[in-house]
C-alpha cells in the first residue's frame, strides 16, 4: 500500500474552472528541440481555478488572507474523510453524517464522488454544494476544525450561487461563532483511498491575494 497520495489536481490546460473564471493558459516560452539553451514555461491562472484553499478574505475585507497563515495551521494531525454521495445540484445540508466527527479531528474531507466526473461538462453545472447551516454547525459544535475539503468545483452549486455564497460566509466570516473553517475546493479523493494519520496542504503564497491554488498531499495511517 502507498504511504503518500495526492489530494489535489494536476494543473492543465484544461482544469476545470467554476462560472465565468478565466481559463488556465499555459505557454512554451523555450525549448531544447528548437535549440533553446533550456526548457521554461509560464502560466496564467485565477486563484480559485484547479485545487484551491478559500481564506476569509476572500468574502470579507478585514478576514486574513491566506499568506497571512503561519506554516503549521496547514498540516493537520487528525483528518477525517467521510464518504457522502451527492446527486447532480444537491445541496448537503446538516443530518447524521455529522456524528462522525470527532473532536481531536481537525479537518474534515467530503468524498462525494464528483471528482470521477471532473473531464465532463456536468462537474460545473451539475456540481453539488453545502448549505450554509453546515458551516454555523460546524463552527459552534466543532471548534477544533481549520478546514473542510470537497471533491467538487466548490461548496456552491453553480445551480444556485446566492446560497453558495452564504455557504462561504458561514465558513468564513471572521466574526462569527469561534474561528473561521477554511475551504478546499476541487480535490482530489481517489477510490480506495485508506484513512489518513495526516494532511499537508501547501497554498500557493502571492502576495496580496485572498485565497490560493494548492498542493494537497495525504500520509496513511
Amino acid at each position: 500500500m502507498k504511504r503518500y497520495y495526492y489530494l489535489s489536481h494536476v494543473i492543465t490546460g484544461k482544469t476545470p474552472v467554476y462560472g465565468k473564471g478565466a481559463p488556465v493558459d499555459i505557454t512554451r516560452v523555450k525549448t531544447l528541440s528548437k535549440g533553446d539553451s533550456a526548457n521554461t514555461y509560464k502560466f496564467a491562472m485565477g486563484n480559485h481555478a484547479g485545487t484551491h484553499i478559500d481564506a476569509p478574505n476572500h468574502f470579507f475585507k478585514q478576514g486574513m488572507k491566506i499568506s497571512d497563515y503561519p506554516a503549521g495551521y496547514f498540516i493537520f494531525k487528525s483528518p477525517l474523510v467521510i464518504r457522502r454521495r451527492l446527486k447532480k445540484g444537491e445541496i448537503l445540508g446538516n443530518g447524521e453524517w455529522l456524528k462522525q466527527i470527532r473532536a481531536r479531528n481537525d479537518i474534515l474531507l467530503l468524498d462525494t464522488g464528483w471528482s470521477r466526473a471532473r473531464n465532463k461538462n456536468r462537474y460545473i453545472q451539475e456540481s453539488p454544494g453545502i448549505h450554509p447551516e453546515v458551516g454555523f454547525y460546524l463552527r459552534r459544535h466543532h471548534p477544533h476544525l481549520k478546514a473542510i475539503g470537497i471533491d467538487c468545483i466548490s461548496i456552491s452549486s453553480i445551480k444556485n450561487r446566492p446560497l453558495g455564497r452564504m455557504a462561504h460566509k458561514a465558513f468564513l466570516n471572521p466574526r462569527g461563532v469561534n474561528k473561521p473553517i477554511l475551504i478546499i475546493e476541487d480535490m482530489l479523493l481517489p477510490n480506495g483511498l485508506p484513512p489518513l494519520s495526516e494532511v499537508f496542504v501547501l497554498p500557493l503564497r502571492v502576495e496580496g491575494i485572498d485565497s490560493a491554488p494548492c498542493t494537497i498531499i495525504g500520509r496513511a495511517a
